[in-house]
């Protein structure tokens, strides 16, 4: 605790020690203290490049008075001249003069620091082009200086700022410059090197938490909660990055870098609004809408930087998301939502820091930047955590439920498995006895059937002698009409031969012919008469011929007319006055 209200104060010097930029010639540095003291007052800037000015001796007094560790949004003349020199002529106290010391400096942009002409540390690479000028931050890394004997000394720095760099266009100083005994500034840079600690830590909380909700979003995609908790984790990863950015050399990387930060930080609060949505299947209205459209319409005024309140904006904007997750999450709550106090507890943790960061931010308390840090650490870790805890907690009771049902499954196969084989037991000695009864009841029918296809023979043989009883006087009457046409032109024939040998003995050969053509017609009738009379018995006798019942092929026109010629003489012996005429179209 002691340590850090003394990093307060260490870093509070630098505002403190001076007062407002003034004109004067020489600054007083009679004691540098236990924590050291801020030396953000009294320079003066000059634009343009020329070594010279590095000179002790060199007259600076039409130079313009500055404060370099003011935001640089608010220092047109640097940003403007993007090379330009600051000098500070200091006295110092005879206590101190030829004692060993430290500065630590805070930078944004590339600079070279002169004592008395003498170069004693660059960071980064000085030059007014954007391509050739390499951005870097020491973040108070010290740097030892041997003062001499002499009373006055003189700082000046050459400093260049690409007003095209964004990664510059923030709420930083162009630097700002604390000098102390050589183990206070270290000591001070230990502690200072905690905030890459906490970035360091977030940092790694939200790469791990972004992959491992991806990937169970990519095994399940139905539940897009843990894709926009990967996507959150992941934009704030990058994000916390920018801790990290201000010590690589290389300034065109650091702009992009800065641009992805500026594009992707407002996404950061819409990730997490619609994380909350989805993790309360909450609907999208118009609301939602308009917090989503108002984060993409603060992307442009980030990239304005020094010209527009880009940092309130986005403030003002993630409060107005937070509120809007508060809502919810109490709406939740009251509904009693499976996971909704947990959230609501992780949330209100996370509200109350949120608004201390912007309050810090937007009314410029003096705090250390440590304690910031930890306030945004809270503000941004504490929901993602939460619902990765809520996840993980529904993860885990959905194991649990699948594992106790998994259990009852098991325990109904076992039991169907006895059943089963209980089954099959009773089934084998059921087929046993049915196989036996079976085979004695096949038997029986195998006897039955060679009985009944005896019978059905017999039967059939009957059914024909049966039919052919009741048409034999059909049959007689119809083989009866042949006969008597036979008869009748035999008689006929007779007479007309008798007549044939008169008219022969009388010579008539005319006459003789005529009645030999009579006697061959009337052949010719007897031939066709005794024709049918043979066909009707032989249908007859192959209707009542004993056959072995084998099937054979059969035309069936034909049988349709001997039935159909039975049935109608069958019809004439029972009623001698039924008469018909035959007519059939096969």
């Amino acid at each position: 605790m002691v340590k850090k209200i003394l990093l307060v104060i260490w870093l509070f010097l630098p505002v403190v020690a001076f007062g407002s930029p003034r004109a004067d010639t020489l600054i007083h540095l009679d004691d540098v203290g236990s924590l050291g003291t801020g030396l953000d007052d009294g320079w003066k800037f000059h634009p343009g490049d020329n070594m010279q000015w590095a000179a002790p001796a060199f007259d600076d007094s039409k130079w313009q008075p500055i404060e370099p560790s003011t935001p640089i949004k608010f220092l047109p003349q640097v940003r403007e001249a993007q090379i330009g020199w600051f000098r500070l002529k200091l006295l110092v106290g005879k206590n101190l003069r030829g004692k060993t010391f430290a500065i630590t400096i805070y930078q944004i942009g590339a600079s070279e620091f002169y004592l008395d002409g003498k170069l004693i540390i660059q960071y980064g690479k000085v030059n007014s082009n954007y391509k050739d000028e390499q951005t870097y931050n020491p973040n108070g890394e010290p740097c030892t200086i041997q003062l001499n004997d002499q009373a006055e000394h003189v700082l000046a720095v050459r400093y260049s700022y690409c007003k095209q760099n964004m990664y510059l266009n923030n709420g930083s100083g162009a630097f700002s410059m604390a000098i102390a005994a050589p183990a206070t500034a270290w000591w001070w840079f230990r502690i200072n090197t905690n905030y890459f600690v906490h970035r360091a830590f977030a940092l790694g909380i939200f790469v791990i938490l972004g992959i491992l909700h991806l990937s169970i979003y990519l095994g399940y995609r139905k539940r897009k909660v843990n894709l926009y908790l990967a996507l959150l984790s992941l934009v704030q990863s990058y994000c916390f990055m920018n801790a990290f950015w201000g010590n690589i050399h290389n300034t065109t990387f650091l702009s992009y870098g800065q641009a992805g930060f500026y594009v992707l930080a407002p996404f950061a609060f819409i990730f997490q609004l619609t994380m909350v949505y989805e993790l309360f299947s909450w609907p999208k209205k118009l609301l939602y809408k308009l917090l989503v459209a108002l984060n993409i319409l603060i992307i442009p005024f980030e990239f304005l930087g020094q010209l527009g309140p880009s940092e309130v904006l986005l403030g003002c904007s993630g409060i107005l998301i937070y509120l809007e997750i508060a809502r919810i999450t109490i709406i939740a709550f009251r509904r009693k939502l499976p996971g909704s106090l947990l959230f609501f507890c992780g949330y209100m943790i996370s509200l109350v820091f949120f608004f201390a960061f912007n309050y810090v931010t937007v009314f410029n308390i003096d705090i250390t930047y440590d304690v910031v840090v930890i306030f945004v650490d809270i503000a941004f870790l504490t929901p993602a955590v939460t619902l990765s805890i809520l996840l993980a907690r529904e993860f885990a009771q959905n194991n649990i439920s699948l594992q106790q049902k998994l259990e009852e499954v098991q325990n109904l196969s076992e039991k169907s498995l006895a059943q089963e084989a209980e089954k099959q037991a009773l089934l084998a000695s059921q087929n046993e006895m049915l196989e036996q009864q079976v085979t004695a009841r096949t038997h029986e029918l195998n006897t039955s059937l060679d009985n009944l296809r005896s019978t059905q023979n017999q039967l059939i043989q009957s059914e024909k002698m049966a039919s052919l009883g009741e048409l034999t006087a059909g049959i007689a009457h119809e083989i009866q009409n042949p006969l008597n046409f036979v008869n009748n032109f035999s008689d006929v024939n007779r007479e007309m031969i008798d007549e044939l040998k008169e008219e022969l003995k009388s010579g008539n050969l005319d006459e003789a012919l005529a009645i030999a053509d009579d006697i061959k017609q009337n052949e010719d009738k007897i031939n066709q008469h005794g024709k049918r009379a043979d066909g009707i018995v032989k249908g007859m006798l192959q209707h009542s011929r004993t056959s072995t019942g084998e099937k054979q092929p059969t035309n069936m026109n034909v049988l349709a007319d001997e039935f159909f010629k039975l049935s109608y003489h069958g019809l004439r012996a029972k009623d001698k006055s039924f008469n018909a005429e035959l007519t059939t179209n096969f």
